[in-house]
């Protein structure tokens, strides 16, 4: 017997997965945030917000203190407690959510003051920047634990050119939609929700997906696991063939 190549691991259902789970998300991650400073700074008989840049600054800044926060000081006492796999979960509801509100800002900006739509725009941020840095951390941690160390470098080099294809993809596929909905000038949902709701409905993918993983990802990959298939085989042949001379 010998070692599985890293082919091998690259076709097991785990690794096919949990790579393609990380370029949805990675998908759904860039359209999102292609297509909200698309919508912010769109005039607002347009169906934007009208925010100037400095505007759109503000609310992005907020997006990364939130980031930075959440990693360094939130995320690994929920990894102890739901592991990577459950934590995914978690963000896989919330991601279609974040997604499918986000129109939702233009639609409350006429109805409240500037303070309590600001109020509305930084919760929005916090939960999208939970949702989606948590979704990659977690993928992360899925992906490394379909395989053994050895072929890690592998599959890590796999997924990523997966997700930089997806990313390559999606501010276009976003930009188009955006423009073609205000071109149109159709009612809802087909007007400036129609982006918003597409990249929902993309991201309710992984979620599903996520249900394909066994509850083993939540821990490293069992180097146990290692064993030729084939070497397992004839030692069980043996062993019956043992018994059936006995």
């Amino acid at each position: 017997g010998g070692q599985r190549g890293v082919w091998d691991y690259l076709k097991s259902r785990n690794c096919v997965v949990s790579i393609g789970i990380y370029s949805v998300l990675r998908f759904s991650v860039i359209c999102l945030d292609d297509g909200l400073p698309l919508f912010m700074s769109t005039p607002i008989r347009s169906g934007g917000m009208g925010f100037t840049t400095e505007l759109i600054g503000y609310a992005l800044l907020g997006q990364g203190v939130i980031l930075v926060l959440h990693i360094l000081f939130f995320f690994p006492h929920l990894k102890r407690f739901f592991g990577p796999l459950g934590i995914f979960r978690i963000c896989g509801y919330l991601c279609p959510f974040v997604c499918f509100f986000t129109p939702s800002l233009g639609d409350i900006q006429p109805h409240v003051s500037s303070a309590v739509l600001w109020i509305v725009i930084y919760s929005y941020m916090l939960v999208k920047a939970f949702a989606f840095s948590s979704g990659f951390t977690s993928v992360s941690l899925l992906v490394n634990n379909s395989a053994p160390k050895r072929v890690i470098g592998s599959i890590n080099g796999m997924s990523q050119t997966c997700a930089s294809l997806a990313s390559a993809v999606a501010p276009a596929f976003a930009g188009n939609i955006f423009s073609l909905s205000l071109q149109m000038g159709r009612p809802w949902p087909l007007d400036f929700h129609l982006v918003f709701y597409v990249v929902a409905a993309i991201s309710v993918v992984m979620l599903f997906m996520s249900f394909l993983l066994p509850e083993s990802l939540q821990s490293r990959y069992d180097e146990s696991q290692e064993a030729d298939p084939r070497v397992q085989s004839e030692s069980s042949h043996t062993v019956c063939d043992s018994e059936e001379r006995v």
